[in-house]
């Protein structure tokens, strides 16, 4: 996985907090942060503190800041990575993709569009 999609991973993990799952990969992108904080030398993250997910300034912010830190320091990024796929599945969101095609001149009245379903559907009475 590349830094980039890393980079994209953690607004996902932001606006996935709702689930435990989500919960967790917030707080280990936020521990690996405040980790790297740390380390000797110039420090472009600076420190972490507790970031809420719910506002986009402070997400973009430390988006940015983890993005540059990444670029200066092959060894974070590299962490960053694991961490994006250690936790994407818990964090990607639009990864499905449902896609209805009518052709043929088929006429429809209705037309349900979904993804996995499990189980039965049943319409009218």
């Amino acid at each position: 996985m590349s830094t980039e999609a890393a980079l994209a991973l953690v607004s996902a993990a932001a606006g996935s907090v709702a689930t435990e799952a989500g919960r967790h990969a917030w707080d280990s992108l936020l521990a690996l942060a405040r980790r790297v904080t740390g380390r000797a030398g110039a420090d472009p993250v600076g420190p972490v503190d507790p970031v809420d997910p719910a506002d986009e300034t402070a997400v973009r912010e430390l988006t940015g800041r983890i993005a540059d830190r990444a670029a200066s320091d092959e060894e974070f990024a590299a962490e960053l990575r694991q961490w994006a796929q250690r936790h994407r599945g818990a964090v990607e969101v639009g990864g499905t993709r449902v896609q209805n095609t009518v052709a043929d001149g088929a006429q429809v009245r209705n037309l349900l569009q979904t993804g996995t379903v499990h189980g039965d559907i049943h319409f009218g009475a």
